[in-house]
């Protein structure tokens, strides 16, 4: 029993680390050069494919860029001067990462701030476990939503948990096919599943 658990604890250590060194694998960073332009650097640890967003305070996307060969760094001179004055957020995609910037176009001027990361959650089923895992890095109230086709049929609230493992029996479900959703003040991250 003892070398059971500490197999189980050396691997949920393992992954653990695995994820955290995969979140500072992805940064980008905004240099303003001037009151309508600036330097736009990302870089990762490993190349991958590039999705670039820009969007506005109500969620519009005004720019959006795949770079379509893997990169490990990336450098672009921006112009900002379409851009009405407001707030806007920077967002890179890569594999299952996504680092995003928040700047604000004021007064003639480019301000810059912090940065966040966020990981994809994982999703796995096997022998009617269905599991959910995911870094809270945010904080954000969560919660778990399971659905045959469009109906509703499981909820459960996990709060601002940093580590979040979540199982759900399935065993005892028809067969069909059914869609786990976690829900973030953000983003939704569905994973669909054939029950056969």
């Amino acid at each position: 029993m003892k070398t059971i658990l500490k197999v189980t604890l050396a691997f949920a250590f393992v992954a653990f680390a695995n994820t955290l060194f995969a979140i500072g694998n992805l940064k980008v960073n905004i240099q303003p050069i001037s009151a309508e332009k600036a330097l736009v650097a990302i870089s990762s640890l490993t190349d991958s494919n590039l999705k670039i967003t820009v969007e506005d305070s109500s969620g519009r996307i005004v720019y959006y860029k795949e770079v379509a060969e893997p990169t490990g760094d990336y450098q672009k001179i921006y112009d900002f001067s379409d851009l009405e004055a407001g707030n806007y957020k920077l967002s890179v995609e890569s594999d299952r990462l996504t680092a995003e910037r928040s700047f604000e176009i004021k007064n003639w001027k480019i301000e810059v701030g912090k940065e966040t990361t966020s990981l994809e959650p994982f999703f796995g089923y096997n022998d009617g476990l269905l599991r959910c895992s995911y870094l809270n890095f945010q904080k954000e109230n969560l919660t778990l939503y399971f659905y045959d086709k469009q109906q509703l049929i499981f909820t459960k609230e996990i709060g601002r948990n940093f580590n979040v493992s979540e199982a759900l029996n399935l065993s005892k479900l028809d067969k069909g096919t059914y869609t786990a959703v976690l829900s973030t003040n953000k983003k939704d991250y569905s994973y669909n599943l054939d029950i056969k």
